[in-house]
């Protein structure tokens, strides 16, 4: 399927096809990367979508923990009382 480079500010653009952004699973509003393949191709990546708190919290391990760090005695108003 062919289509045109447009001028866009002062970058160039591409429309997708419906068909291709169809096939593709495309819609407006997804994160893409663009890469130089080789010289004269392009690829378009498709960003996985940022994930909640929620879900990098649940990725916690023992294993992939850290060790509580000390930062020495409190100096100022940094006391905190739990």
């Amino acid at each position: 399927m062919r289509a045109q480079m447009l001028k866009w500010g002062n970058s160039l653009a591409v429309r997708i096809p419906k068909p291709v952004a169809e096939e593709a699973s495309l819609k407006e509003g997804d994160a893409i990367e663009i890469e130089v393949a080789e010289e004269g191709t392009i690829q378009l990546l498709r960003i996985g979508k940022v994930p909640t708190l929620a879900q990098l919290v649940s990725q916690i391990t023992p294993e992939n923990r850290y060790a509580e760090v000390g930062t020495g005695l409190e100096r100022g108003k940094e006391a905190v009382e739990w």
